[in-house]
């Protein structure tokens, strides 16, 4: 499993930024070396943006952002998105479709625009939407995008999820038939339970900054001085079991980092999410099959 992270280039961790140069060499060492990085249209379609993309030197997955767009009252053209890609070719190694929330008809007909532009777009199924379109784009694409799901509640995504996986998108052995990318999945669980080729993610660069760092084998953990865990068991780096505090500082100290700066500094934290996020999770939770372990009532 592939995990983009989200919004590394809007939050501008890219070399000689003013937000790098504040890293030690060890937080630098990570944000050089993330493998993924995903960015949205709606947020980066702009030539100050491109210019921060070619400085980095990086392709990146682009999301068009029509659910950010969607959440704030904003219209994205799809003219000016064709063109925007058509200019910057060179920035992206995966585009997605500009999808309109809660009209797949519109957001098959912008697929097809982009076709007809020559721009080899990933189609987007929503959390809702009739079945019939996911199994069209999964019979048609090799590679197709899951989105609709930040506003679900994860109960609701995984009975969800649990279905269209069984039925729609995995072969006898539990396997995926095609490549399956999921838009904003901020559950573990989620990310880890079902075969995906691909995720994205800004929760490495929001739990930094509400004073946590992300571990796999224990999930979010506070780390700030200031952070109220400090008096729940188990939920802060200071009251940890011995043996699981332990293993943490073992490892933030392995991978240099130093824990006063992840105590004070928000960069720090994010920093190592980007790295527990980015590397660590897709290698220790990756799953290359699902099987549901409790059949339907039918």
């Amino acid at each position: 499993m592939k995990v983009y992270l989200a919004a590394v280039l809007y939050n501008d961790f890219r070399p000689g930024s003013p937000v790098y140069n504040r890293l030690d060499e060890a937080e630098k060492w990570v944000i050089d070396n993330i493998p993924y990085v995903l960015d949205s249209y709606h947020y980066i379609g702009n030539e100050r943006m491109v210019k921060r993309i070619r400085d980095t030197g990086r392709k990146i997955f682009l999301d068009s952002g029509a659910f950010s767009a969607y959440t704030q009252g904003a219209e994205i053209d799809i003219g000016r998105y064709c063109r925007y890609i058509k200019e910057n070719k060179d920035l992206f190694d995966i585009i997605s479709v500009l999808d309109a929330i809660g009209n797949p008809e519109q957001t098959w007909r912008n697929l097809q625009i982009m076709e007809q532009h020559g721009l080899r777009a990933l189609p987007c199924y929503h959390y809702g939407e009739p079945l019939e379109v996911l199994d069209y784009y999964a019979s048609t694409y090799d590679y197709i995008t899951i989105g609709g799901m930040v506003p679900v509640s994860t109960p609701q995504l995984k009975v969800w999820l649990d279905d269209i996986w069984a039925k729609h998108l995995t072969n006898s052995d539990g396997t995926s038939k095609i490549k399956v990318h999921g838009f904003g999945l901020t559950s573990v669980p989620l990310m880890t339970r079902y075969p995906w080729y691909s995720v994205d993610s800004s929760s490495w660069v929001q739990l930094g900054g509400m004073g946590n760092i992300f571990f796999p084998q224990f999930g979010t953990i506070a780390v700030s001085e200031h952070a109220p865990q400090r008096k729940e068991a188990g939920k802060h780096i200071d009251n940890l079991p011995g043996e699981h505090q332990d293993v943490l500082m073992g490892f933030i100290s392995a991978v240099g980092f130093d824990i006063e700066r992840l105590r004070t500094l928000h960069l720090s934290r994010k920093s190592f999410n980007a790295l527990t996020y980015g590397t660590l999770l897709p290698q220790e939770l990756s799953h290359d099959r699902f099987v549901q372990t409790q059949p339907g009532l039918f």
